[in-house]
């Protein structure tokens, strides 16, 4: 942490013990005492603040005279070659040069490219496809992931993106596919008294994922970015949103062109054809209970449609199925359930009477790489004479189910994680 980003976490936390003790209408002796002092020690760190950015500004303007003016030595060692920290480490937290959020940052890249922060960030590191990493500490407000907003990755396996963020990932696992076994293809034998033992071997398969770049973009005018400090939520919430529902759609339906595998497209999916078309009945939804392979966790998706049919659906014995604001350990608060699991209304799942209107499925087998995190830039030269300016976030993400095709079990079926209602035979 540079010695201004640690002034300033130290005032913030000096001021934020000192704020209890401001809203109080009367203090004690000691309170007044605690209060004077650290009073005195945040307006001593916001005098020394000054002095530090005052001399990081110069250095800042001085270096770039100094880069433009000087003639490299023979014996320099090549551009190429300094690279930034973040750039050899691959992952290290970005820290925030003093913007307040999003907004701020934006406002500057495009009104005040020579600002300071502007260029403390491009040091640390902005990656081949340009922009600015956006700081840690202003980051989650794009980053944040709440189950309401997305339904895969709060729940499936999440690989961090580590030193090379967009590096291949492979995961090596046993082959329990239908052409295998539950065990891999471990074969056994009951050996009579001298005969030869059978040879066997376990198959293995390795699955890959490749961080693929998804972008998200917003056009804003420049009236409105000036004001960046009512603007920020506006852009923030926009983009985040629909970052999180590229991702969402992908894990879904994604067939892995230039995008994540979701599960309706991968080899692990287990079909199954509903009785009616359009029509979702009990005997479908125990047809698919019945092909899932691992119960732990398992949650159902549906489109909004087919809720209606959910709600007035009964068993054999005229019971309903569905029961509505039931606490679970996922969420003590309540929510609705179906055969005993979660049920999360999705209007990204297929249309009612299509593959995918019902998915139940085991969230932990899907597997999302991420890359590059999310970095932001801002272009005033596409929309240059309608004073607009084209915001853009971009990451890298890959997904995929762990398995490329069904479990055999011992009873000679098939199972899967990811289950999902076809259409009629």
């Amino acid at each position: 942490m540079t010695k201004l980003l640690e002034l300033k976490h130290t005032r913030k936390e000096l001021v934020g013990k000192l704020a209890p003790l401001a809203e109080k209408d009367v203090l004690t002796p000691e309170e007044e005492r605690t209060y004077t002092e650290g009073k005195a020690q945040a307006e001593a760190l916001a005098k020394q603040i000054e002095r530090v950015e005052f001399v990081e500004t110069e250095r800042t303007v001085l270096a770039r005279v100094e880069v433009v003016t000087s003639k490299p030595r023979p014996d320099a060692e090549p551009a190429a070659a300094k690279k930034s920290p973040l750039a050899k480490s691959g992952r290290r937290p970005v820290e925030n040069p003093g913007f307040a959020n999003v907004g701020e940052l934006v406002y500057c890249a495009r009104f005040h490219p020579n600002d300071p922060r502007i260029h403390a960030l491009m040091e640390m590191g902005t990656g081949e496809s340009g922009g600015f990493a956006i700081p840690d500490e202003i980051n989650p407000t794009l980053q944040e992931v709440k189950p309401q907003d997305a339904i895969f990755r709060p729940r499936a396996t999440v690989v961090p993106a580590g030193e090379s963020p967009d590096a291949e990932f492979a995961l090596p696992a046993l082959n329990q596919t239908a052409t295998a076994n539950m065990y891999g293809g471990v074969q056994v034998d009951w050996v009579g008294e001298g005969a030869a033992k059978p040879e066997t071997g376990a198959k293995l398969r390795e699955t890959k994922w490749t961080p693929k770049e998804v972008a998200a973009k917003i056009i804003v005018t420049d009236k409105l970015l000036r004001n960046w400090s009512a603007a920020t939520s506006f852009i923030e919430r926009m983009l985040r949103g629909a970052l999180l529902a590229a991702e969402d759609v992908a894990f879904l339906k994604g067939v892995g062109a230039n995008r994540p595998r979701g599960i309706l497209a991968s080899g692990a999916l287990k079909a199954i054809h509903r009785k009616t078309a359009s029509k979702v009945c009990y005997e479908d939804l125990v047809n698919m209970e019945g092909a899932l392979h691992d119960d732990a966790g398992a949650i159902w998706i549906v489109n909004p449609n087919v809720i209606p049919q959910l709600r007035q659906m009964v068993d054999g014995a005229g019971r309903f199925i569905w029961i509505g604001d039931r606490p679970i350990a996922e969420d003590p608060g309540g929510v609705s359930t179906l055969l005993g699991r979660p049920v999360l209304k999705n209007y990204r799942s297929p249309a009612l009477g299509l593959l995918g209107d019902v998915v139940l499925l085991v969230p932990s087998y899907y597997v999302i790489k991420d890359g590059i995190d999310v970095t932001i830039a801002a272009s005033e030269h596409v929309l240059f004479d309608q004073n607009k300016t084209v915001i853009k976030a971009f990451k890298t993400v890959d997904g995929g189910p762990w398995l490329d095709g069904p479990i055999a079990q011992e009873d000679g079926s098939t199972y899967s994680p990811f289950v999902a209602l076809d259409v009629p035979a």
